[in-house]
């Protein structure tokens, strides 16, 4: 009976190639298009030579034991490495530990420092009373409330704005539940924090597992047709003819995608109403540039990521990748690699701009880092240009009415993951919202888009075994 069936899939990340593999599971063959000339999305892991580039830096970690048991499923337990997370603010010239402890924070950057960030979280609490919980607050009151101005200045407030583009007073709270922590303060609470804060890691990066995943679905003559963008995703009844660029069309009964939300309301024919394009074109993307260089000298840098929210630094956070995986170097290799991560608008052109100018802007970020007089070895430049959704005053209403627009005008049409729907997903999230759309499409009454809708803190889970 399945064997009638005919989906098309859009994108070759994580929610694309997890769909496939399950549509796959249950006796149905989809076909699979991506834009890019890789699978795996912003999880990819870009190679050149024995370099490796982890584009955003990639987390293994769920409450989901169906996602932990599709990780198992692709990777053996001999290729997953368990990596302790540890991560700085770089601030005025001291590594200030994040996520922020009560203790670091009185004592680090001098007791009068200290003193003053504590007072000005009392008043803060005070003048408040109830904690700022409501969606219709911008992430400037919610940090205010939760660190305290001054700490909240010191850490947050130029931080979000550099890498979200944007002044945080026109960005909602409401994904910061989710991915910031509170601060620390109980000496206990921080030992069990850092005892439980591990996460997995594929040994040679997080695209590991997508080619896995992606070999898998070849065993079963399902293989991703790569710089093929979708251009046209035309319906007539029940049927979808999708365009892709170049002029083939192909047919489905379904359409599975994860393109931008924005881009695939454009593509739609016939056109949706006027206010559904409008509320389309508002919603807004990040784009994030992975620079990896490799420095012949070797740095003790004891963070797998730092963050730097100072004016001095161009760049919005670095990640050093010998303490994710020491299989992202080559094998002989005594260096520094490191990942400069930017973060652009989509239209910026510094996007498109050549592996040189990069290079430029390393070399004075390095010198802010304090260690300009470093030998750079190799340099890899990985652009995505729609990395992350912005989180803005109308991308909650505006994503709303797109979502009930598509349910009751187009059923066999499932948007899933990060970009799919507009939602700030991690992996996990991604995934799951991909397996609820294959059960939609199947018969089962699930709404995928109720996928990562709490708003409690989510930065932990199921750890591999």
């Amino acid at each position: 009976m399945e064997s009638t069936r005919n989906p098309l899939i859009i994108g070759a990340g994580p929610a694309g190639l997890t769909a496939a593999l399950e549509l796959v599971k249950r006796g149905v063959t989809p076909r699979i298009y991506e834009a890019s000339g890789g699978v795996g999305g912003l999880a990819r892991t870009p190679v050149d030579g024995g370099w490796r580039v982890d584009p955003g830096g990639h987390r293994f970690f769920t409450r989901s034991e169906e996602i932990s048991d599709l990780w198992r499923s692709l990777l053996p337990a001999d290729q997953w490495i368990a990596v302790p997370r540890r991560s700085a603010m770089l601030v005025k010239g001291h590594f200030v530990r994040y996520p922020l402890v009560g203790r670091d924070l009185l004592t680090q950057m001098g007791l009068r420092s200290g003193m003053r960030g504590l007072s000005s979280l009392y008043w803060s609490r005070l003048r408040h009373g109830t904690p700022i919980v409501h969606r219709s607050a911008s992430f400037r009151e919610w940090g205010t409330y939760e660190f305290g101005r001054y700490w909240y200045n010191t850490f947050f407030d130029s931080y979000v704005s550099k890498t979200w583009l944007t002044d945080p007073g026109n960005i909602t709270s409401d994904w910061a539940n989710q991915r910031i922590k509170p601060i620390g303060w109980r000496q206990r609470a921080e030992q069990d924090r850092e005892a439980s804060d591990v996460f997995r890691y594929p040994r040679f990066g997080p695209g590991q597992l997508w080619d896995a995943a992606a070999a898998a679905l070849a065993e079963a003559a399902v293989l991703p047709v790569l710089n093929s963008p979708v251009v046209r995703v035309a319906v007539d009844g029940k049927n979808w003819a999708v365009e892709l660029q170049g002029g083939q069309t192909v047919s489905a009964d379904a359409v599975f995608s994860s393109m931008p939300l924005r881009l695939l309301v454009e593509a739609l024919d016939p056109g949706p109403p006027k206010h559904i394009r409008a509320v389309a074109a508002a919603l807004k993307h990040r784009g994030l540039v992975t620079v990896g260089v490799a420095l012949q000298q070797r740095y003790n840098i004891p963070f797998n990521w730092v963050y730097t929210p100072g004016p001095e630094f161009r760049v919005g956070r670095i990640q050093n990748y010998r303490r994710w995986s020491n299989e992202l170097s080559p094998g002989d290799w005594d260096g520094t690699h490191l990942g400069f991560e930017y973060f652009l608008r989509p239209d910026d052109e510094l996007l498109s701009a050549s592996d040189e100018c990069f290079s430029e802007i390393v070399e004075k970020d390095l010198r802010a880092l304090g260690i300009g007089n470093a030998t750079i070895e190799r340099v890899m430049v990985v652009r995505s240009p729609y990395a992350y959704p912005v989180y803005d005053s109308v991308r909650e209403r505006g994503v709303a009415r797109i979502r009930d627009y598509l349910r009751l005008n187009h059923p066999s049409l499932h948007p899933m993951g990060r970009n799919g729907m507009h939602h700030y997903d991690n992996q996990d999230h991604a995934m799951l919202s991909a397996l609820r759309s294959v059960d939609r499409y199947l018969g089962r009454n699930v709404d995928p888009w109720g996928v990562n809708a709490d708003r409690g803190h989510h930065e932990s889970g199921i750890l591999l075994g």
